[in-house]
């Protein structure tokens, strides 16, 4: 499924009117009953009533469709219903004033928060609040630049402070694609997004405000939501339906590909055997771990399937190597980069994950480097930032702009880890996993999906793909062990990224 920003969904929304003759007011009527039955099917549907609905509806579209919800939750029979004004009301003209008119003449309660904000309707609000069993965010959309002001910040804390179940309409109010840490927005437990996912509800410092993201389809057509020129896209299910390609029946190891690991140092062994297991159960044929000499001895028991090679510091002869997996523990040190920056020059596939991203951040970036579009990088935030000289603090507030710039520079696909991972590639594009398992945030587990990435590159996917695969692969595996077992070590893994890779 495609991601688009605030502008392009302002686009696909103009276009819809002016290309395709599409009323305005059809588009919301659309919008508000997908919304509504979305609510009815995914929130209501066999659940006993948890008190009152109220809506909170700006001046603006989206509080037209927060309006119109609201009307045909009266016409399907629920009488328990109110409206908060968060910033008075909007012009009698306007399509959030015509269907406000229509309320008020199916008897819905009305209250103007902005009008008396010390006196009677003020009180009023905060009782309706009190009282609520669902509040139905529809305040502010897309359209916000900086931070909520008075009275609508005032009016969302409230919110906040609310036992109601609360869903937000399109995106819960005060996010936007500029949010910054300690500005206001309503904290929804689900966000009932229209058509296409919102880039914004992916945002490091956004994403837990929308609680469930389910989306609205049927509202656009499908000439404007299915365009090449949007470049973003969900990590879903689907994607491993497409890219997760069967292997040959009569594939052997050498057709799956010889990946060479460097990886692991006094004291963080732990992540070199965490990365050549991943590898070596996510379709890699042969992989083969190098090791500095002094630590392999008291290794080399604990590898089996996986080859593990002593060696000096020197670069061994690699044109037996189909693939390269580089950093997960592997220290930072001169010699270590003059090695990295060899393995670059046999022109080999490779993934690079932490100390090796720490390595290239030393590099000398006046040389041009280009890594030719063969290399997945796999930083975290903190890492990212040292890569281009941020503060990690940058990258969080708004990560996409430094992705796609790092990624067009570097010619590599870069997958920036959290909660939400981004994939993006140096053609431009951008994909997302929704990830938000608290489980996966362990010691070790950024290195098992440094390793699925390099078995999938060294069985034959492209860059991209590997990544985007790799972060699925990886999070449904942690939805798995979570589920099973609670919090568990990023070790607890390794078996079941065989059973996710078929």
């Amino acid at each position: 499924m495609k991601v688009v920003d605030s502008r392009r969904m302002a686009q696909i929304d103009r276009e819809a009117q002016e290309s395709f003759d599409i009323p305005e007011m059809v588009l919301m009527e659309d919008a508000a009953y997908g919304i509504f039955s979305l609510m009815r099917e995914r929130i209501w549907e066999g659940r006993a009533a948890l008190g009152p609905v109220v809506f909170l509806a700006g001046k603006g579209n989206n509080g037209g469709d927060a309006l119109v919800v609201a009307r045909h939750c009266c016409f399907a029979g629920m009488r328990d219903l109110a409206v908060i004004l968060g910033a008075g009301e909007p012009e009698a003209e306007s399509l959030a004033g015509v269907h406000l008119k229509t309320l008020r003449s199916l008897g819905i309660e009305i209250v103007d928060y902005s009008a008396d904000r010390s006196g009677a309707a003020a009180r009023r609000a905060h009782r309706l609040l009190g009282e609520a069993g669902y509040l139905v965010d529809g305040l502010l959309g897309t359209g916000l630049r900086g931070e909520v002001r008075p009275p609508l910040k005032d009016l969302i804390h409230r919110c906040n402070d609310s036992s109601a179940l609360r869903i937000a309409v399109d995106i819960p109010s005060g996010i936007g694609d500029v949010y910054r840490p300690g500005y206001a927005a309503f904290r929804a437990h689900c966000t009932l997004t229209v058509q296409l996912p919102k880039l914004c509800l992916y945002l490091p410092h956004t994403r837990s405000f929308c609680g469930d993201i389910h989306t609205v389809p049927g509202v656009f057509p499908p000439q404007l939501t299915e365009q090449e020129d949007i470049h973003g896209y969900l990590i879903d299910e689907s994607a491993k339906r497409q890219l997760l390609k069967p292997l040959d029946p009569d594939t052997h190891k050498g057709k799956r590909g010889h990946l060479a690991v460097f990886a692991g140092a006094e004291g963080t062994t732990g992540a070199a055997w965490l990365c050549s297991s991943a590898a070596a159960r996510s379709r890699a044929g042969l992989v083969t771990l190098f090791m500095d000499r002094e630590l392999y001895g008291a290794n080399v028991a604990r590898y089996s399937s996986i080859m593990l090679r002593p060696w000096e510091g020197e670069l061994p002869e690699m044109r037996r190597f189909d693939t390269l997996l580089v950093g997960p523990g592997w220290g930072v040190t001169d010699q270590r980069e003059r090695i990295l920056g060899a393995l670059f020059a046999t022109g080999l596939p490779g993934v690079l994950d932490a100390d090796g991203i720490s390595l290239l951040a030393r590099m000398p970036r006046a040389t041009g480097l280009s890594l030719g579009g063969r290399w997945i990088l796999t930083p975290h935030p903190g890492e990212f930032a040292r890569l281009l000289g941020l503060e990690t603090a940058d990258v969080l507030a708004d990560p996409l702009p430094h992705l796609l710039r790092a990624s067009s520079e570097l010619e590599a696909v870069i997958v920036l880890k959290g909660h939400c991972s981004f994939v993006v590639s140096p053609r431009g594009r951008y994909g997302i996993l929704d990830g938000m398992n608290p489980a996966l945030a362990t010691g070790g587990s950024g290195d098992v999906l440094a390793g699925i990435c390099a078995g999938l590159l060294t069985s034959g996917c492209e860059p991209e793909e590997a990544a985007a695969l790799a972060v699925l692969l990886h999070g449904q595996i942690g939805k798995r062990l979570y589920g099973e077992r609670g919090y568990f070590l990023a070790e607890d893994m390794i078996e079941a990224v065989s059973s996710v890779c078929i």
